[in-house]
């Protein structure tokens, strides 16, 4: 192998993990605002039921919420694959999961 059928995949590598490290770095931000948003609202709902505002109903909202993690969870289950694997893009996937976790962690 010379250095000319290297450049591609060094060049797929490199764009892949610049790529990973933002998207990590987004990911992680969305995350932190998701996580205090949601937390926000439960601990309104939390304060509303304790002065005695609303009512929960908790047995209700774990039966909805057990039906959503199972229909999610159960989506899964139907991932096609891939049988070719010339055109799965090896270096730009290594690149790119390698800068995702660099940006997640580091962010």
């Amino acid at each position: 192998m010379n250095a000319e059928n290297l450049i591609p995949s060094i060049t797929s590598m490199g764009g892949g993990f610049f790529i990973g490290v933002m998207l990590g770095y987004f990911v992680k931000k969305i995350i932190k605002v998701f996580m205090f948003v949601i937390g926000g609202i439960l601990g309104l709902l939390l304060y509303l039921q304790q002065q005695q505002i609303i009512l929960i109903n908790i047995q209700k909202l774990e039966a909805s919420s057990s039906f959503i993690v199972t229909t999610f969870g159960s989506s899964f289950n139907n991932v096609t694959h891939i049988d070719d694997t010339t055109s799965l893009g090896i270096p730009l996937a290594l690149g790119l999961s390698a800068g995702l976790v660099v940006g997640f962690v580091k962010g």
